[in-house]
């Protein structure tokens, strides 16, 4: 959690030296390449993180392991070609997760850095935004969707321009990283419709009314005329929706810039009628949201554009003033009698005249957003808190958790997970390799393997027998041959003797086994078999197979032993 909370610091405490103090461009570019390249560090040496990290690693290393053409990889691709094309580019730089995950990382934030550092009116408010309204939440997980989202962003420049044609045609190409671009194409022509407070009443009953019997809708939709969907009704992507709370945030926004647009912004900023419908439209999906929780990513496209609203919003209520002289394009004037107006008076003697209204609509945005952020912080948005990295996969766990509960925190984990829960605990490990290691090592799982002292190139073992013991970091024993591996070893301080065998497939055994007074403590199984020891206790902590000829490195536990007193006292 650590390094979400400093990212939040980063972005305020800098806010003052390099945007608020003498404001310049080359100090704007400087800031917001701070604050996104921390994100991106993020981003690329994640692990585990993300309701669909799996899925997609998967999906990577199926496309990459396929002996078919290109040709081929394409048709037979379950994403869209733009996806596909990237995975394709990292699979010829080596076809690891971790590269795809690098190229992904700065196609998603480059352009958004981009954006903000030439068009916000505001930066460091745009960089708080793109955190704590889960921008940046959203890339770690949706990241197809984000990619997609950050095209669209690129479109600024030619809405600014009312060059329509080219917006329409970065939202297809947009498209071509994730379908869910294309609903910004009919909610922008909709937004070049001049706003009024009439036309929202109407679109907005409207919507109100769909909502209420928006189940029955799509029942009649999908059973009717989109049969092959039909089974969609019964899952929880159309059946539950999320929290209520989920609209606070669009809410407050959609109402700032409808007052903004009222009281003058529309006549200052030619973009900002087009700003304030998305930002109604928005509202509106999200209401539908709480009933179909699947509509989520098909508002990203449109919500993006806050990170530059807002800002825009805030310089504009700079000028307003109250029961005085109005700026041009102000709406509120002075009142003729001291009575008719009280309303007026109240905020002129609030606000001093509206001298501090932008402070308080900026520290309610702040206070809003920073609630909403600890909100979804709490209820884990997108499976992305907390943060694990390559470097430590098992954040969640304390030493002296790794002391006792040995039954509840090693079963079932991933081997990253595995290898960092090892590295954290003052623990031997003995790992010996029976029949095949495979070659499927990915960047994550040799760092953690270097972490905890191995040397050799597991992925280059081509069927030989390895045994290794480590402890502290460091290598006790290591061995690689074609024949059988037989040694007898003193670990945890000479106080517990084993017997360590493996065979690889040259042996003329395959066995990966940890012997203590005839028992094997290992599951024996293909694959990188683990027994690590409690130095301290000198208990057995865990006993798994990890079979890495797979990227899924199926997992093989023995449970009975763990927690197993080794030396009676």
């Amino acid at each position: 959690m650590a390094v979400y909370y400093i990212l939040m610091a980063l972005i305020i405490g800098l806010a003052y030296p390099l945007c608020i103090r003498k404001p310049s461009t080359k100090k704007n570019i400087i800031y917001v390449s701070i604050i996104f390249g921390y994100m991106f560090l993020m981003s690329v040496f994640r692990y585990g993180i993300g309701n669909d990290f799996f899925h997609y690693r998967t999906f990577f290393y199926n496309y990459c392991s396929g002996d078919t053409n290109l040709a081929e990889r394409f048709l037979n691709s379950h994403f869209e070609p733009g996806y596909t094309a990237i995975m394709e580019i990292a699979r010829l730089l080596g076809g690891d997760y971790f590269v795809l995950t690098l190229i992904m990382s700065l196609l998603i934030l480059l352009p958004a850095a981009f954006i903000i550092a030439k068009y916000s009116k505001i930066p460091w408010l745009s960089c708080w935004l793109y955190l704590t309204v889960t921008f940046f939440y959203n890339s770690l997980n949706f990241t197809r969707q984000s990619l997609a989202v950050s095209v669209i962003l690129l479109s600024w420049k030619f809405i600014k321009e009312k060059k329509h044609w080219a917006v329409i045609l970065i939202a297809l190409a947009a498209s071509l990283f994730h379908m869910s671009a294309l609903v910004f194409i009919p909610i922008y022509l909709l937004s070049l419709i001049k706003p009024s407070v009439k036309m929202y009443g109407i679109i907005g009953a409207a919507a109100v009314t769909v909502y209420i019997f928006s189940q029955t809708i799509l029942e009649f939709v999908l059973g009717k005329f989109l049969s092959s969907y039909a089974h969609y009704l019964d899952t929880v992507f159309l059946k539950v929706g999320l929290s209520p709370v989920y609209l606070v945030i669009p809410a407050v926004f959609a109402v700032l810039a409808i007052a903004a647009y009222l009281t003058g912004w529309k006549d200052k900023s030619s973009e900002s009628g087009l700003l304030c419908n998305m930002l109604f439209y928005n509202l509106l999906i999200w209401l539908f949201i709480t009933k179909h929780f699947i509509l989520e990513r098909f508002t990203l496209p449109i919500y993006i554009f806050i990170i530059l609203s807002v800002p825009e919003m805030i310089e504009h209520f700079k000028e307003i003033r109250f029961g005085g002289k109005a700026p041009k394009g102000a709406h509120f004037k002075e009142s003729k009698t001291e009575s008719d107006n009280a309303v007026v008076r109240f905020f002129s003697y609030a606000l001093k005249k509206g001298k501090y209204l932008w402070t308080a609509v900026t520290a309610t945005v702040l206070i809003v957003t920073v609630t909403y952020n600890d909100f979804c912080i709490k209820e884990g948005v997108h499976g992305v808190f907390p943060y694990e990295s390559v470097f430590d996969a098992a954040t969640e766990f304390t030493s002296e958790q790794l002391k006792t509960d040995y039954r509840k925190i090693f079963p079932n984990r991933t081997l990253q997970q595995y290898l960092s829960l090892i590295n954290k605990g003052n623990y031997t490990t003995v790992i010996c390799v029976n029949g095949d290691s495979g070659d499927k090592l990915d960047f994550s799982a040799k760092l953690l393997m270097k972490k905890l002292g191995v040397k050799t190139d597991l992925n280059k073992l081509d069927g030989k027998s390895y045994l290794g013991v480590f402890s502290g970091g460091k290598a006790i024993y290591e061995m690689t041959s074609e024949n059988l591996i037989e040694e007898k070893l003193a670990i945890c301080d000479n106080s517990v003797f084993i017997t360590a065998v493996s065979g690889g497939l040259t042996a003329d055994m395959q066995t990966g086994q940890v012997i203590i007074d005839n028992i094997n403590y290992t599951p024996n199984m293909n694959g990188l078999n683990f027994a690590v020891f409690d130095n301290d206790l000198q208990k057995i902590v865990a006993s798994q197979t990890y079979d890495t000829t797979t990227y899924n490195y199926t997992c093989t536990d023995t449970t009975a032993f763990y927690g197993e007193l080794l030396i009676e006292e």
